[in-house]
């Protein structure tokens, strides 16, 4: 599978170049960064949003001047008309302050909603569009140039009232997110990307047309990381003075855009809906809105909305599921595939006792079996996964290397073993109850995780306490160096989601001791300081993939340095006939439903559906 990755092949012949680059819609040898912290949308979140692939017909057509026939029309065309019926993770809302969520839902949301500088149109082919900039120029190695996009406007509603962008608001996105401070002035450690953002020494309006960015050091990943990101999602500045403090009420009326849908309605525990945005500066959406419903934890529930066609995808958790449905469904309903966004691990603060005892959270670590989780929990439609996943495949170790490791053998009755003797020289009998938090998504998902967990920590001989708990306890308590810092706790469920093929901002913001994310973890590794110090200002891909690897190999010798990986999801959806989507990727890409998913309504799959 290494050999034959598109990104092995990409990244290893390419480099982010230094020469000067003229952007609107174009090529860049390099993928968006993932980000830290935790992760809350499902690994196989199914809303119905598909992977870029360019619409090659529009709907409607005039008669040519002089022609004397009617023009063919291509049965293959998309069109316009229906709302997609999807799910959502309900409860997973942090925050409708996109630079400062952690919330993978409210990113999918607001990709829908709010345009950035640029974003992805293909991962496959790394195409960068512009969106509220409507080109780009790197001038130089310090240097670069962003042009306005001229005919975009806010959504009519107060503050804003329609107004049109403006260059200020770009900028306004850029030093928000460096200076990570709220309206006020103070200083706050929910601007999760500021670290991202570093690098820029100064933000000018060059004219009403144009903004310069000048750097402190060149920055490889500036465009097709920072900006490219799916949370990189420019806000009106008026906006964000009146909200601020209230954006986590989640209201509709405080999510203002200028994307292809305008958030509709919205109830934090189960729907949401989005309309098409007459405003939208780019061609309208093929579809008329989004509806989703909060079916995610309930399998049952989803797989008969799917079959009754109440929703138009479906992503089965069980492989004999998934075969069964494709075999009934043969000729009427389509699969694709794709990595999930979201790997399953978990977390801690190693920078304080207990889990600062390497012979402690080795223990811990390796008497977790990944194999029997990979069964359990996917039934096998997964990999196992190191602290670089296997989505970011250039990056990552392989399975065989992998294998290699404590924690990670074939032969798990050793790993146990160790395990044992590990815990009783770090004296773990000492610690008395060891507690457990099992994100309470993941546990509806995975029905019977926590007492898996529960039976493999067991093993070390101390009682172990299994809570279910909503991602905003586990965010509080993340924040608060509650897993760790004394406390004798650790939490489990899926992490942020992978947002770009290219891991080497990932590995720096989580694991270098600067990173921005580091507080979380804040086990300090000398050499991963070095090798990713250096990894983020190299422009050659293959050195940066040889450094990463490097890093990798030393953060699982450290048992995940804070965050012990288990696995990622293969996810499998299945599609009816007469709903077209983009590619499958396992990144964020709600950006490009507009461009790329519409309804065949003369595929005779259609009938029945629900409106």
């Amino acid at each position: 599978m290494q050999k034959d990755n598109y990104w092995v092949r990409r990244l290893s012949s390419s480099r982010l170049s230094r020469r000067r680059f003229v952007g609107g819609t174009a090529a860049i040898g390099a993928g968006a960064a993932g980000l830290a912290l935790v992760g809350c949308g499902d690994d196989d979140d199914d809303e119905g949003d598909g992977t870029p692939a360019s619409p090659t017909a529009t709907t409607g057509s005039g008669e040519t001047p002089g022609a004397t026939t009617a023009p063919t029309v291509d049965p293959n065309a998309p069109q316009s008309g229906g709302t997609i019926n999807g799910s959502t993770a309900g409860n997973t809302w942090d925050t409708f302050d996109i630079d400062r969520t952690v919330f993978s839902p409210t990113a999918v949301l607001m990709n829908y909603t709010n345009d950035g500088f640029l974003s992805y149109r293909d991962f496959e082919s790394a195409e960068l569009q512009g969106e509220l900039a409507e080109s780009w120029e790197v001038v130089d190695d310090t240097t670069i140039t962003f042009k306005l996009r001229k005919n975009a406007v806010w959504d009519k509603k107060p503050p804003v009232d329609g107004r049109a962008v403006t260059v200020e608001d770009l900028a306004y996105h850029i030093t928000r997110n460096k200076e990570a401070k709220l309206v006020d002035g103070t200083p706050d450690d929910l601007f999760k990307r500021s670290s991202s953002y570093q690098t820029v020494d100064k933000v000018d309006v060059t004219d009403a047309e144009t903004l310069t960015v000048t750097f402190t050091r060149p920055d490889p990943f500036f465009i097709a990381a920072t900006l490219a990101g799916p949370y990189a999602k420019v806000q009106a500045p008026e906006a964000v003075a009146e909200f601020e403090d209230t954006y986590d009420q989640l209201e509709p009326d405080k999510i203002i855009g200028t994307s292809a849908f305008v958030l509709d309605t919205f109830d934090p525990s189960g729907e949401v809906s989005w309309k098409r945005n007459p405003l939208f500066w780019g061609e309208p959406a093929w579809v008329d809105g989004i509806f989703a419903s909060n079916l995610i934890s309930d399998q049952a529930a989803a797989q008969a909305a799917w079959e009754q066609k109440q929703i138009d995808s479906f992503t089965p958790s069980s492989i004999q599921v998934r075969d069964d449905l494709a075999k009934t469904y043969e000729g009427k309903a389509y699969i694709q595939r794709s990595f999930g966004a979201n790997p399953h691990a978990g977390g801690y603060f190693g920078g304080a006792e207990p889990w600062s005892n390497k012979n402690l959270i080795g223990a811990l670590y390796r008497v977790l079996d990944r194999r029997l989780l990979l069964q359990q929990l996917l039934g096998g439609a997964g990999v196992l996964a190191g602290n670089v996943p296997p989505t970011q495949t250039a990056f990552a170790l392989s399975e065989d290397e992998l294998f290699e490791f404590p924690g990670y053998l074939e032969d798990h009755e050793k790993d146990i073993a160790e395990a044992k003797a590990m815990w009783d020289a770090g004296g773990g009998a000492d610690l008395g109850p060891i507690t457990i938090d099992v994100a309470d998504i993941w546990e509806g998902r995975y029905r019977g995780v926590s007492e898996s967990l529960q039976s493999m920590y067991g093993q070390l001989g101390n009682e172990v306490v299994m809570k279910i708990e909503p991602y905003s306890t586990i965010i509080q308590k993340i924040t608060t160096n509650q897993y760790g810092g004394g406390n004798a706790a650790f939490w489990h469920g899926w992490i942020t989601d992978v947002q770009g093929p290219e891991a080497t901002l990932d590995v720096y913001t989580k694991y270098n001791s600067k990173g921005g994310q580091f507080f979380q973890f804040g086990v300090k590794m000398d050499e991963v300081d070095k090798w990713t110090d250096e990894a983020i200002v190299e422009f050659d891909a293959e050195r940066r993939i040889e450094l990463i690897k490097d890093s990798a190999r030393k953060i699982i010798e450290n048992y995940g340095a804070g965050e012990p990986y288990i696995e990622v999801a293969l996810t499998n959806t299945l599609y009816w006939n007469y709903y077209h989507v983009g590619k499958p990727a396992a990144f964020i890409t709600s950006q490009n439903l507009y461009q790329d998913n519409w309804f065949d309504q003369n595929d005779p799959t259609w009938e029945g559906r629900t409106a």
